[in-house]
């Protein structure tokens, strides 16, 4: 159930290294406001990629 837009987000991003991947995420999420739907989707990705990045 993402949003269109976030997936694209996550898209883009994953041209990058994982650590500027995690950098741009908190950046895009300190730009939404609290309780905001793309923010906890946003959110998401950030936990999946440090999630990855611990496995690594």
């Amino acid at each position: 159930m993402k949003n269109t837009v976030v997936t694209c987000v996550a898209v883009r991003l994953k041209r990058l290294p994982r650590r500027h991947r995690i950098a741009h995420l908190r950046a895009l999420i300190g730009l939404q406001p609290l309780g905001c739907g793309r923010r906890d989707e946003l959110s998401e990705l950030l936990r999946e990629e440090i999630a990855d990045a611990s496995i690594e």
